[in-house]
């Protein structure tokens, strides 16, 4: 599979021709994230799906000890890999962190963002619960104390309304381990997050469609992060959903497949208006 220059992993699935949309995980999330099955059903509408690997997981560049980065360096990343993969411009689709990762890119590379669908994320970090920066960080030394942290973590967050799949979270859990089990990079990952400065005011300059989903019940980030977002983009739709925690949980992803395939055809048709109107 395809790696950046400087050593960011991405992957694509689907119709080279299709409109492109590149998926964007979360703090300590690595691209396997995003379900094979939930990026079939991506590709079985036209899309062209692609994801990554941020910085410091997975597959991609791991950071010596002692460096620092901001959420804007891997908006940088994001850059990188559409100009890897060939695509102009994509819908930059990113859940929690990489829905930061996303408005940065939206800000600070507009001409390659068609639109941008968010998954429970903040443009600042006011909404983000004090536990994410005050609780200790376990680096896993072993495959099973991997497991045992990720499903301590990942309990917590889980949706009160749907049922926690623990079999599938373990083998996830397990998949990111063999993958690669050096998670030493998340300090460096959580600084980012923490150092991020609030957006709000700049939200007014992305002029894309946007969707953004939220479950009333997450505890990780709160709906306010969403709201917020929402009074200050201009197109933007948001999508509340009662008894949802923090996740992309199986049962709605009818949903948001639809949100996301409005959210591209939009942006195809805005597209076409504005090279229109400069023709």
């Amino acid at each position: 599979m395809p790696t950046t220059l400087s050593g960011m992993y991405w992957d694509s699935q689907g119709p080279l021709d299709g409109p492109p949309v590149l998926l964007i995980e979360g703090y300590t999330g690595q691209l396997i994230g995003w379900r094979e099955e939930f990026c079939a059903m991506l590709t079985a509408k036209g899309l062209r799906v692609l994801r990554m690997d941020n910085r410091d997981i997975g597959l991609s560049r791991h950071e010596p000890e002692g460096t620092t980065y901001s959420i804007a360096d891997m908006a940088d990343d994001v850059r990188e890999v559409l100009d890897d993969a060939g695509i102009d411009k994509a819908t930059i689709i990113g859940q929690s962190m990489g829905g930061l990762i996303a408005q940065h890119v939206a800000l600070n590379h507009p001409d390659r963002v068609a639109g941008l669908v968010l998954f429970y994320t903040t443009p600042t970090i006011n909404y983000v619960s004090d536990g994410v920066f005050q609780s200790d960080i376990v680096i896993p030394q072993t495959h099973a104390e991997a497991i045992d942290v990720f499903l301590a973590g990942n309990r917590d967050t889980a949706s009160p309304a749907y049922a926690y799949d623990e079999a599938t979270q373990r083998l996830l859990a397990s998949r990111m381990y063999v993958r690669n089990p050096d998670q030493s990079g998340i300090p460096r990952q959580r600084n980012a997050v923490r150092q991020m400065p609030d957006l709000s005011d700049r939200l007014t300059k992305i002029t894309v469609p946007v969707a953004l989903i939220h479950g009333r019940d997450d505890a990780l980030i709160s709906a306010q992060g969403s709201l917020r977002i929402a009074e200050q983009v201009p197109q933007a739709e948001l999508h509340l959903y009662p008894g949802l925690g923090h996740e992309i949980a199986k049962a709605l992803w009818p949903d948001f497949v639809a949100v996301i395939e409005r959210t591209v055809r939009r942006s195809v048709v805005q597209s076409k208006f504005s090279a229109a109107a400069t023709d």
